[in-house]
């Protein structure tokens, strides 16, 4: 403090010397009267270059260890040992201040070398020290914490940090997390969500996950899946929206061999609902199953499988049109010409309550006319005639 007084006041501002006859306080008169300070005393400055000095001093002195201990209180924190607020507080403005990366890169250090709690630690004082939690770095922290979670059983942990990370984007590293921290977990209301992170990662393929993994995600999936409708059996129409939007998902990603997949999940659904006596295909969801199926059999060219489809959904809904000329469709390119003529003569006659547009009359037209041409040498086949 004497150092910084000298030269600073005395050498810097060029102060005078001090007048020893010279009274640094004046009284404001009467008993208890305050002492104040005089403005322009020497004194004064010589107070204010002491503090100054002190807070400089310190700063210099103190300052790397506060870092080293800043460092200590995230990596080697003992219970055992009392911190002053002003340890911690020097922590966080370290944390705060330091690289967001390079916080990343020493817990996952820390994680290589199997000390978990020390990890979440560090990811945890990273997160709170991010300015903005959907950047790419906050992200991979976020990953990286939910992956220290499921080391250390918090498995709670890890579902909250990875749908943290899915809200913002997807990401195979969080959906793979979520899905094993659900199986692990074990709460069946959550299984829906776990199976359908599994079956993303398995429309990815090998790429997504690794071979070995890929085989612990068809587990996952096959498992959480069944569990989840085992317990819709009783309510045919969330079953059927599970269902559908199941396929949904799958023909979404536009991958034939998932279309497949997709027409397994409508049968299932659609089977489902044949059991049930009571169940009606005319609900909404029910419907809707089905006639995702009939599309889904369209675009695999299965024609014999749509006729099927079509012939049930122009029984439960016999004056729709544009299910007639679905069935027209289906069987022109089964080669049923006599049935194909006979369903377009309906729609184009508008028979049966049947109310087409004029568009779906002329497409019905369309069909009375070449399926006409047909079965006249279909029939002069039959008859022998050249």
């Amino acid at each position: 403090a004497q150092y910084y007084y000298t030269h600073i006041a005395w050498n810097h501002f060029e102060l005078p010397a001090m007048d020893s006859s010279s009274a640094p306080y004046h009284s404001s008169g009467g008993t208890g009267g305050g002492a104040l300070l005089r403005p322009s005393s020497p004194r004064h400055l010589k107070w204010l270059c002491t503090i100054l000095a002190i807070v400089v001093g310190s700063m210099m002195l103190l300052g790397p260890k506060e870092a080293r201990l800043g460092e200590n209180l995230v990596h080697e924190h003992r219970e055992d040992r009392i911190y002053f607020p002003h340890e911690k507080f020097a922590a966080i403005l370290k944390l705060r201040g330091g690289d967001l990366e390079s916080e990343k890169n020493r817990g996952n250090a820390l994680f290589q070398q199997g000390k978990y709690d020390q990890a979440k630690e560090v990811y945890t004082r990273a997160l709170n020290s991010a300015s903005d939690r959907k950047d790419e770095v906050a992200l991979a922290i976020l990953r990286n914490r939910a992956a220290t979670n499921m080391k250390l059983g918090d498995y709670k942990g890890a579902i909250k940090d990875s749908t943290e990370v899915l809200d913002v984007k997807i990401c195979n590293k969080a959906l793979l997390r979520r899905a094993m921290a659900i199986d692990k977990l074990g709460d069946l209301s959550m299984y829906e969500m776990g199976y359908r992170d599994a079956r993303k990662l398995l429309m990815d393929g090998e790429g997504a996950t690794g071979t070995e993994t890929l085989r612990e995600v068809k587990r996952l999936e096959e498992k959480m899946r069944k569990a989840w409708r085992a317990t819709l059996m009783d309510d045919c129409d969330k079953l059927c929206k599970n269902c559908y939007e199941d396929a949904k998902l799958n023909i979404e990603f536009e991958n034939m061999h998932l279309v497949d997949k997709a027409i397994e999940d409508l049968d299932y659904a659609c089977d489902r609902i044949v059991e049930k006596r009571d169940a009606n295909f005319s609900a909404e969801w029910p419907w809707k199953c089905v006639e995702m199926r009939m599309q889904c059999h369209k675009m695999t060219s299965c024609f014999e499988s749509l006729t099927e489809d079509l012939n049930f959904m122009v029984n439960v809904s016999p004056k729709n049109a544009t299910l007639r000329l679905l069935r027209c469709f289906a069987y022109e390119a089964c080669e049923r010409w006599p049935r194909c003529l006979k369903e377009a003569k309906l729609v184009a006659e508008c028979q049966k309550g049947i109310d087409p547009t004029p568009a779906q009359i002329l497409e019905a037209q369309g069909y009375v006319k070449r399926m006409t041409y047909f079965v006249e040498q279909l029939s002069s086949k039959d008859r022998g005639d050249p």
